[in-house]
Order: structure tokens, then C-alpha cells, then sequence
């Protein structure tokens, strides 16, 4: 899943607004976009911060909506 900063004021279908984005450790307000892709190791710098159990559920039943 892709986690962006480009927050609108609707949220399309499948997305998660992000709640908890500061205590998650993101540096702005986020939403979870249904977008999988393959990144190589060596190209992540570092890991921001992970989602709190709340945004966690949220995120889940997003998933099961879209698949």
C-alpha cells in the first residue's frame, strides 16, 4: 500500500485517511492508497514511523471492501 500526502477533501474509493499521522511518525497528514508495488531494499532510506492500531483496523477494512 502507498501512503501519500495528497490529501483532498473526498477520499476515493478504497482509500484509509490516516488519524493518528503524528503519533504514526509521518511528517504530514496521510491517506493509504490501494497501490502495491515492488521497491528494491536499497532504495528505502529509512521508515517514517508505523500506524497505530486504530489506523491500523481502519486500513484493514478498507481492504476487505476492495478485495
Amino acid at each position: 500500500m502507498a501512503i501519500t500526502s495528497q490529501v483532498g477533501t473526498r477520499i476515493a474509493f478504497g482509500e484509509a485517511r490516516i488519524a493518528d499521522w503524528k503519533k504514526a511518525g509521518l511528517l504530514k497528514p496521510g491517506i493509504v492508497k490501494p497501490i502495491l508495488t515492488t521497491v528494491e531494499r536499497k532504495l528505502v532510506l529509512k521508515r517514517l514511523g508505523r500506524l497505530q492500531p486504530a489506523d491500523e483496523k481502519v486500513l484493514r477494512q478498507a481492504e476487505s471492501i476492495i478485495g
